[in-house]
């Protein structure tokens, strides 16, 4: 009976030392990171982190770690705090492009809908930087209006540039906003075939077509101004006769008239030339303005040749 209470006693310290050994060999860091995915994938993600970190603190930034981290954050919705594992991850490795580029465009995505325009091109640089097959049209469309209402037309014409690129029949918005940012860097040669298509296929119901007009006629005064200054006549005078034909800007159509008139005068069209002086008058209630003056005196000049 003695015999068999030391044979139990003995198996059980027996038991107890293999739980310790065993509980002694097993990886802390491995436990931890079992854990923190056991967390986040019941939306945890504050615990899953902590966790993460933990095992982060015993093997250091391994790229598993790094990983992890950079997907926790991310499905907590800090655009910074993934950057801030994802970044340097990309530094060691291309490997993990598609993952990370998964979880960022999934920021976005949450940003934009959110409107915090910020965060959502934060999400996006990254992407971007790996190139724009790793980033959604609508994405790359909501960026580059992100950027142009920021006054950053140089990226936003980029971007606006690559989607027409995509594109077998030309979204109209992206027309007018290439041809709206071509303008803006003072391009607007450039920006004509945008907004003159853009003018052209619009309904005319729509919100913008009045404002695409107004760029459009703009953009051929201004143009026009360069081809007269560079001895283009035609060219000139062919942007004139389309911008008076817009009728806007209003506050050029006096202008307009009057060097129409100039350059079919001196093309040797006087008839032309005189009805342009005469829509100069026209449109000037003021006679005194200057170039009601000069235009009075360019139709005596047709009328009486001195």
């Amino acid at each position: 009976m003695h015999k068999k209470k030391r044979l139990n006693f003995g198996l059980t310290i027996s038991v107890g030392s293999l739980a310790s050994i065993l509980i002694a060999c097993e990886d802390p860091a491995a436990r931890s990171i079992e854990l923190g995915d056991r967390l986040l994938a019941v939306g945890d993600a504050e615990e899953a982190i902590a966790e993460y970190k933990l095992a982060q603190r015993i093997s250091g930034d391994t790229e598993e770690l790094l990983l992890r981290l950079g997907h926790a954050y991310s499905v907590r919705g800090d655009v910074d705090g993934a950057l801030g594992y994802f970044e340097p991850l990309v530094e060691r490795s291309d490997g993990f492009r598609h993952q990370i580029a998964a979880d960022l465009i999934a920021m976005a995505y949450d940003a934009r809908e959110r409107g915090a325009r910020e965060n959502m091109s934060r999400s996006l640089q990254l992407p971007l930087a790996w190139g724009l097959g790793y980033v959604p049209t609508e994405l790359q469309r909501a960026l580059a209006g992100h950027y142009a209402s920021d006054g950053d037309y140089t990226r936003a014409l980029s971007l606006y540039l690559a989607l027409l690129a995509e594109e077998t029949e030309p979204a109209p918005g992206d027309l007018y906003q290439t041809g709206r940012a071509y303008k803006e860097l003072g391009g607007c040669d450039r920006a004509l075939p945008y907004l003159e298509e853009y003018v052209d296929i619009v309904p005319r119901r729509d919100p913008t077509r009045g404002a695409a007009r107004y760029h459009y006629g703009d953009c051929l005064f201004l143009s026009a101004d360069e081809d007269r200054a560079a001895g283009r006549p035609t060219a000139a005078l062919a942007k004139l006769d389309r911008m008076v034909e817009l009728g806007v800007p209003r506050s050029h159509l006096v202008e307009a008239h009057f060097f129409r008139g100039e350059m079919l005068l001196s093309s040797g069209d006087t008839e032309a030339a005189r009805l342009a002086y005469r829509r100069v008058l026209d449109l000037s209630p003021n006679r005194t303005a200057a170039h009601a003056v000069r235009a009075e005196e360019r139709i005596r000049q047709i009328r009486f040749g001195f």
